[in-house]
């Protein structure tokens, strides 16, 4: 693993109600995939002023803007490429301007990232519960948000969990391994 990971602080934050083990979940995923010193913060409250009434959805990027400045940075750190990182989990709909709905979003290279589990959920296609699947999803989305915080970007491999989740079929089919092109980038 890089020295630019290794080490490197990652607080997991629940915004709003998550899954049951969401949260916990996603830190193991994180340390075993990215050998990330991964703690769960305490939850933080979902900011209202990124609910957009219109869509009825939460902006991903303004949510972002409302995670890092509930950790900012100390001046001591300023200027330096290992910041604390930021994951925050959460149940409410997420959109992008671009985009109808997103799993996630993050900022590339950046300290903050967001997932959402509102359609993870095998009832939101009006499937039976699935608890499990629910989790390996949240897996998945957590480490693909993550990877974008280390500078990765969207691979051309449906198995590589740093493809693109464009339907709910693209998270289930990938795996939360990185295939050997974005593996060799992690290494730089």
């Amino acid at each position: 693993m890089p020295s630019h990971v290794l080490g490197s602080e990652l607080s997991i934050i629940s915004l709003g109600d998550t899954p049951k083990k969401a949260e916990q979940r996603a830190c193991l995923a994180l340390k075993a995939k990215l050998e990330l010193n991964c703690k769960i913060a305490l939850p933080g409250p979902l900011p209202e002023s990124a609910f957009d009434q219109v869509r009825e959805q939460y902006d991903a990027l303004k949510l972002l803007a409302s995670i890092e400045d509930m950790f900012p940075i100390p001046n001591a750190s300023k200027g330096r490429g290992n910041e604390r990182k930021i994951l925050a989990i959460t149940s409410v709909d997420l959109f992008i301007p671009v985009l109808t709905f997103v799993f996630g979003a993050a900022r590339l290279g950046g300290r903050s990232a967001i997932i959402s589990a509102y359609r993870l959920y095998e009832e939101f296609y009006g499937r039976p519960q699935d608890n499990e699947l629910l989790l390996s999803r949240i897996e998945k989305e957590a480490i693909h948000e993550v990877g974008h915080l280390l500078d990765l970007t969207h691979c051309l491999d449906r198995n590589c969990v740093m493809h693109a989740s464009n339907c709910l079929a693209d998270t289930d089919v990938k795996s939360t391994g990185f295939c050997p092109r974005c593996h060799s980038l992690l290494a730089c």
